[in-house]
């Protein structure tokens, strides 16, 4: 049966949403949050939630060309790569579009169609060590408007990270503290939920005997 493996719950304090899409109409301003975890042994992640939540037009998830989940290696402090490419890649990625039955659309504390649940596919086998989680919609702001992640009210590991390599926001191109785009909290909101992989141990006896060799 699958566990709860790591949750930030919603903020209780701050629901507010921060810009967190690829807009397919206007790439320069794309932008990505990170959040980081740690599984302190093997991991098989089976389903990852996302809430979230939309203004400037924006009514459902359902409008995206694509949900996209990735699960970066740490670097320093920062995910390893970026979703533009730069980087090392992601060590998993999966993007589905909305209507993919793995996805689940529901809606979030703002009343839209903003909160994703992806049950993945075989699971993701994750050995012990420390991870980034991006996901974000392909989403054009023409008809699509605008989506964010929304922040935990927990502060475990390291603080959430902005990015937006096209440099439209005027942040700068690099991974920088989520707080640049307003927020005070330091963890993002997600949840995983799989199961702890415990090593297998077989034991066994032997017993060796001669044969008597003819002279």
């Amino acid at each position: 049966p699958k566990a709860v493996l790591w949750d930030q719950p919603l903020s209780t304090v701050n629901q507010n949403a921060y810009v967190n899409q690829e807009f397919t109409d206007n790439p320069t301003y794309s932008a990505y949050l990170a959040d980081d975890f740690v599984a302190d042994s093997a991991w098989a992640v089976g389903t990852i939630f996302v809430p979230g939540g939309g203004w400037n037009g924006f009514t459902t998830l359902a409008n995206a060309s694509a949900l996209n989940f990735l699960i970066y290696t740490d670097e320093g402090g920062v995910p390893a790569g970026d979703p533009s490419g730069a980087g090392a890649p992601p060590i998993w990625a999966m993007s589905v579009a909305p209507t993919d039955p793995q996805v689940v659309i529901s809606t979030g504390s703002s009343g839209l169609e903003s909160n994703v649940t992806l049950t993945v596919p075989s699971f993701v086998i994750l050995p012990p060590g420390h991870y980034w989680l991006v996901f974000y919609p392909s989403l054009a702001f023409a008809g699509g408007g605008q989506y964010g992640r929304q922040p935990a009210d927990t502060t475990n590991g390291l603080t959430g990270q902005f990015i937006n390599p096209g440099g439209g926001f005027g942040y700068g191109t690099a991974w920088q503290n989520w707080s640049v785009v307003g927020v005070t909290q330091a963890d993002i909101a997600f949840r995983l939920e799989g199961i702890v992989l415990t090593p297998l141990t077989i034991t066994f006896d032997v017993t060796a005997e001669a044969e008597d060799t003819p002279v």
